[in-house]
């Protein structure tokens, strides 16, 4: 009896531990197999080919200077009825200097906003940095800047010597070139943007510059004094600025100026659409400017879109 239960035990004590090394190797072999199987299965990488944005300083080749554009802002409000009069006397002085004349429309936020409050039923033009944008502050409309000199001692100028601030400005050179070029990404609704100011000449002064987005052919309301009714209901706005992508009073660009021609420096922004721009009708614009005097240097624009 006791030889049997000897036998008995040996034999269970063997099945047992076959029975424990079947299940830990079948285990083994389901854990291999699920560990291929997933690998196989996971997707491979997402590799994006999308360059880096830049902000770099280098030297390049010195290039042949640009002929110097000069910066017309026009400030104006969708109340202001003698506004639409100076927009067409922006957009002359533009058309006749042959390309040398960029023009930016600013709704700024003036005293109770009753010259540029927007209409009911019209989305507001009005940007409220735009009021930190102007190096003086008008108290009426319309008013101008031109490269933001002064005129008769004032930088704040009167619509009817816009002409003149504009002239004596064209005939100056630039020591820097601007370069804009805008790619849309129109997956991620867009710009990709790449600037570069270009030193075609040795200057010690401080460069700062500005980038703005700016739209055209907003149509909306606008009081106009020429019409019977003193009101265009669809008036359709031009050179609007919609946003500020830098600081208001510019970013630093060259602390010492540029030392010697060639010398680039380039930076790269996004710039996604907001949701009532119409991207067929977006422009970036830069203009470089002497930090400390604030005097525009050159200015140039491109579109969105190209």
């Amino acid at each position: 009896m006791n030889g049997f239960n000897r036998f008995g035990a040996d034999f269970n004590l063997k099945s047992f531990k076959n029975s424990v090394f079947s299940w830990f190797f079948g285990m083994l072999l389901t854990a291999a197999v699920l560990f291929f199987a997933s690998c196989e299965e996971e997707p491979p990488a997402i590799r994006s080919n999308e360059k880096p944005l830049l902000d770099t300083t280098y030297t390049s080749a010195p290039p042949s200077p640009q002929t110097k554009k000069v910066l017309l802002i026009d400030i104006t409000g969708v109340r202001c009825s003698n506004c639409p009069r100076a927009a067409e006397t922006a957009k002359n002085i533009a058309n006749s200097n042959s390309g040398r004349v960029e023009v930016l429309a600013v709704y700024p936020h003036i005293g109770s906003g009753v010259l540029t409050n927007p209409w009911d039923g019209n989305d507001t033009l009005v940007l409220p940095e735009a009021i930190d944008l102007l190096v003086a502050k008008p108290t009426t409309l319309p008013r101008g800047m031109v490269d933001n000199i002064e005129f008769n001692g004032n930088k704040i100028i009167d619509e009817l010597n816009w002409s003149t601030a504009v002239s004596n400005q064209i005939t100056k050179t630039t020591p820097v070139n601007l370069e804009i070029v805008s790619q849309w990404l129109s997956s991620e609704d867009k710009a990709r943007i790449q600037i570069k100011a270009v030193a075609n000449q040795t200057t010690t002064r401080k460069l700062s510059w500005v980038i703005g987005i700016m739209e055209d052919k907003i149509v909306g309301k606008q009081s106009d004094s020429r019409l019977s009714g003193g009101i265009a209901e669809e008036y359709e706005f031009e050179h609007v600025l919609r946003q500020v992508i830098t600081s208001t009073s510019g970013d630093i660009i060259a602390e010492q100026g540029f030392t010697s021609p060639g010398q680039t420096r380039e930076k790269h922004y996004f710039v996604p659409r907001k949701s009532k721009w119409k991207k067929e009708n977006l422009k970036c614009i830069v203009w470089v400017m002497d930090a400390d005097t604030k005097e525009v240097l050159t200015v140039a624009s491109t579109k969105l879109v190209p």
